[in-house]
């Protein structure tokens, strides 16, 4: 998976709207349980070969309530089978494409996406 929509959302449906991969799922889908949108891991593509940047974070009105995750590969396996955050899926059977210009250090819950506009 490469973003998590945290508990900032506000269940507008713009995200689920515009995934071009029918990703997002509502919050009475959520397989988690809680009250916000949620983001099939297995799904999510960050919008690569698609869009230039994630749909979901560029038409999100709550600004930061989209974050990068790690990406969807073996490598990071342990962190997708966390069943405090995720509906537990295994990178090991079918690895997704991820951003390779985002660095795994702006990767991780709570790293923003999309970040504010900066007036000056």
């Amino acid at each position: 998976m490469a973003v998590i929509i945290d508990e900032s959302c506000i269940t507008c449906d713009a995200c689920l709207q515009n995934c071009p991969v029918n990703a997002i799922v509502d919050d009475m889908s959520n397989p988690t349980g809680e009250s916000r949108y949620y983001v099939h891991q297995e799904k999510c593509i960050e919008c690569v070969g698609v869009f230039e940047n994630p749909q979901c974070a560029a038409i999100c009105p709550s600004i930061g309530c989209i974050t990068w995750d790690m990406p969807f590969t073996k490598e990071f396996e342990e962190h997708f089978l966390n069943e405090e955050v995720y509906k537990p899926e295994s990178p090991s059977f079918r690895e997704k494409k991820y951003r390779k210009d985002i660095s795994l250090s702006m990767r991780g819950i709570k790293k923003e996406v999309q970040e504010e506009p900066k007036c000056g």
